[in-house]
């Protein structure tokens, strides 16, 4: 009988036909096999290594012959070490499988490691989850799972365990899910991911997360913890006779839970097999916590975001007017614009943009924009309402920037003035079927200046020509990672011209459609005027 399998010892490739013969071994295969390398050719694998491995070798080199590489863990000497079998081509028409057995963890530390290296590289909490059970499974365990509190994902506030108590019912949320099977999608049907389950108390896993502890128990415990089963499902999990539900506790408090099982014929969970999934479960935590707090933000943000920019534009007696706007695909930006009605029939449209991305720049887009509206609404001059919005922004609790264009319009002559702070230039899309920059003054960003420097925006008069349309937006419609700014610009004024229609929100919607591969990345707002009839 062989040796043990060292802990450290670096991997060992055998070649086999199908039936298992040894045609060759790569050096240190004497660890494994417990005798000279040379000794073993022309011997069967499974006398080499024992009854225990037998049946599942023979079904791994039977996948792999048919030309399908197997993957999973093998009974065999010092423990079950992860092993791959891949079909070669021998010559002749003739098939060979290189069988790769990758040494056991010493002490866990390697698996520690591929965790440290795979968990965690989105703040997607699904991908976050898939990720833990993926470095588990079938490595660690033959089966595992994360299962999240339902209450954590409704409105992102954990459960404490002394809040919870030690015999309360428990809500949760299957995140993710492995099984070390040749066909797992079995399984996955029965265990849906997003599937809500009820755990009664008393039951394995509430009592996992009441007290924050983790639990070990055996299949005789599997009915209670799954009372909802039963069937085929339940039969197969009986064969599961080693489990543990590992609590996920990150600053002091419980998320959910972690379960790994193995199957009847592998070794049970031992003390040390205890502390490494405690380890696990610890790292897992964590990242489930950053992705829960970033989908608790981004949730917050989107729904700030929605309550504070504007509904429906209100086109007033004299224009056209179709507004656009295109959320960044994750990130919440703040992109904002508004169009206010003032005595005389004038009118004055807003367009602005704050720095960053996430909950503060949703909140500064709020502010800025109601005060950009009532000072507006004052019949104030463009660059006052700049001016008076610059102090605003240096007031508000965090240092945050934005960019903005304030003009005032008369519909019967379209004779406008407008001042700008920092914004990309409004475009004029000419009825000749060109395009060109709208005069624009230069100014600083607002909340750049201080008191000891006060800004002094410019402000110019010009006249939207017949048939033209004026176009506002902002820097996510021309800005990215593959071009500057004025490239985009000159790419939205071709946009413009290309997509001119008599109805302004088809223009619109050629644009946009026109400029899709800047979408995504950061949010867009685009806001077309033009004089009523003038198409």
């Amino acid at each position: 009988m062989s040796e043990p399998f060292a802990p450290h010892a670096g991997p060992v490739t055998v070649l086999l036909t199908p039936d298992g013969t040894v045609t060759a071994c790569s050096d240190g295969a004497a660890r494994l096999l417990g005798r000279p390398a040379r000794a073993a050719v022309g011997a069967r694998l499974a006398d080499l290594v024992g009854r225990a491995a037998a049946g599942p070798l023979a079904d791994a080199l039977k996948q792999a012959a048919a030309g399908r590489p197997w993957r999973g863990t093998l009974p065999l000497p010092g423990g079950h070490p992860l092993v791959a079998c891949d079909p070669m081509a021998a010559g002749s028409g003739r098939t060979l499988v290189a069988l790769t057995v990758a040494p056991p963890w010493a002490d866990g530390v390697e698996l520690l490691n591929e965790a440290g290296r795979r968990i965690g590289s989105t703040l997607d909490l699904h991908r976050t989850a898939a990720e833990v059970v993926g470095v588990a499974v079938p490595r660690f365990a033959d089966a595992g799972a994360i299962y999240v509190l339902e209450s954590l994902l409704a409105d992102g506030r954990p459960v404490p365990p002394a809040v919870a108590g030690g015999d309360a019912a428990v809500v949760v949320r299957r995140l993710a899910i492995a099984f070390a099977e040749d066909d797992p999608r079995a399984w996955s049907r029965e265990f849906p991911v997003n599937e809500v389950i009820v755990y009664p108390p008393g039951t394995s896993y509430a009592r996992c997360v009441n007290t924050a502890r983790m639990v070990e128990f055996g299949s005789d415990a599997i009915p209670d913890a799954l009372v909802h089963r039963t069937g085929p499902a339940m039969e197969g999990l009986l064969d599961h006779v080693s489990l543990l539900a590992v609590p996920l506790v990150a600053r002091e408090r419980v998320l959910g839970f972690a379960v790994f099982s193995r199957k009847r014929g592998r070794l049970p969970f031992a003390p040390a097999d205890t502390a490494l999934a405690g380890e696990l479960a610890a790292r897992a935590a964590t990242c489930v916590d950053n992705a829960c707090l970033y989908r608790r933000e981004h949730r917050t943000a989107t729904a700030l975001q929605a309550s504070l920019k504007p509904g429906r534009v209100t086109v007033p007696a004299g224009l056209e007017i179709a507004d656009r706007y295109v959320p960044a695909g994750s990130d919440v930006g703040g992109d904002w614009y508004d169009v206010v009605q003032l005595p005389g029939e004038r009118v004055a449209i807003v367009i602005g943009d704050s720095v960053g991305h996430g909950v503060t720049a949703a909140a500064a887009m709020g502010q800025l924009r109601i005060a950009a509206h009532t000072l507006a609404g004052c019949e104030l001059p463009p660059a006052e309402v700049l001016t008076r919005l610059d102090t605003i922004a240096q007031s508000l609790d965090a240092a945050q920037f934005a960019t903005c264009v304030c003009l005032v319009c008369d519909p019967a002559t379209m004779r406008c003035e407008l001042a700008c702070a920092g914004h990309p230039p409004p475009l004029l899309a000419l009825a000749d079927g060109t395009a060109r920059h709208f005069a624009v003054p230069h100014g600083l960003p607002l909340g750049v200046s201080d008191p000891a420097h006060p800004p002094e925006y410019e402000q110019l008069a010009g006249v939207v020509p017949d048939g033209a349309t004026l176009a506002f937006y902002t820097d996510g419609l021309v800005e990215s990672r593959m071009r500057n700014v004025d490239e985009g610009i000159a790419r939205l004024a071709s946009a413009l011209v290309a997509s001119r229609s008599p109805s302004l929100d088809e223009t619109a919607d050629g644009v946009l459609a026109l400029l899709a591969d800047q979408q995504g990345h950061d949010d867009i707002a685009l806001l077309l005027v033009r004089a009523a009839g003038a198409a």
